[in-house]
């Protein structure tokens, strides 16, 4: 049986979600392991900020759960390959310590998506309120969300949001890869350590001659923002710009009006 390795970057904050404050990263470990339906391994990476605590109740949810130490300064690429290195999976399952699992098949449907030149599976994430966050990226003009904002059971323009369909791209909040992929592209880039390096993933995939899918059976909620502050580096825009402006300007897989 196919074995995913679940790789979560965390540093361990709490948040209010539904009023009550939560472990993020606690929570949405236990919501994986009550769904999974497939044999899954969770490697957590902690940052050097994780508190003891929160460390013990990780390792207090079993055996399947393992803490990798990250003690330099937090860069999303560099947690992301390090994860994969302590991973024995066939598959990798990118996931943020913010997302809590809704659909009990998710993973089932991710898995079943990432057929033979299906380099990255993304899934449908909304938002506490219910209003979806992701349905797949489009990058026409900038990185975008298709869909955002929109109800989260919203069809979409003749079923665009609830149809399994190969998109631009997907968010590495959520994305299932194969680790051989993985290991051929050269994993994420730690040249962007905060944001786009998802979207430069995604387009060695696409430049490299596979293809990215998005899932909408697999549904998550995605406190975004909640584990770390956003904010963009100009450096960052100038590294992705500069390594892909030509191809994000072109998205034939998703209309303008979704």
């Amino acid at each position: 049986m196919t074995l995913v390795s679940v790789i979560v970057p965390s540093i361990g904050v709490t948040g209010q979600v539904g009023g009550k404050q939560r472990t993020l990263v606690t929570e949405s470990i236990r919501s994986v392991l009550a769904t999974a339906q497939v044999d899954v391994e969770v490697i957590v990476v902690a940052g050097r900020e994780m508190p003891a605590d929160v460390a013990d109740e990780l390792r207090g949810l079993g055996e399947q759960v393992r803490i990798v130490e990250h003690q330099q300064a937090f860069n999303f690429s560099a947690v992301v390959n390090l994860g994969a290195a302590h991973a024995d999976g066939e598959h990798l399952l990118l996931l943020n310590d913010d997302t809590e699992v809704i659909s009990p098949d998710w993973l089932v449907r991710m898995v079943d998506a990432c057929t033979d030149g299906v380099g990255a599976v993304g899934a449908k994430l909304l938002f506490e309120d219910g209003t979806l966050q992701h349905a797949g990226h489009t990058y026409r003009t900038a990185a975008g969300h298709v869909g955002f904002g929109m109800p989260g059971d919203s069809a979409g323009r003749n079923g665009l949001l609830s149809r399994r369909r190969e998109v631009a791209g997907v968010t590495a909040a959520c994305m299932l890869t194969p680790y051989s992929v993985f290991d051929a592209v050269g994993g994420f880039t730690t040249l962007l350590p905060g944001n786009y390096n998802d979207v430069d993933y995604c387009m060695k995939l696409r430049v490299a001659g596979w293809s990215i899918v998005y899932e909408p059976a697999a549904v998550l909620y995605h406190y975004e923002s909640r584990s770390r502050v956003a904010g963009i580096r100009p450096d960052e825009i100038e590294i992705i710009q500069g390594r892909w402006l030509t191809h994000l300007a072109s998205d034939p897989f998703t209309p303008t009006v979704v």
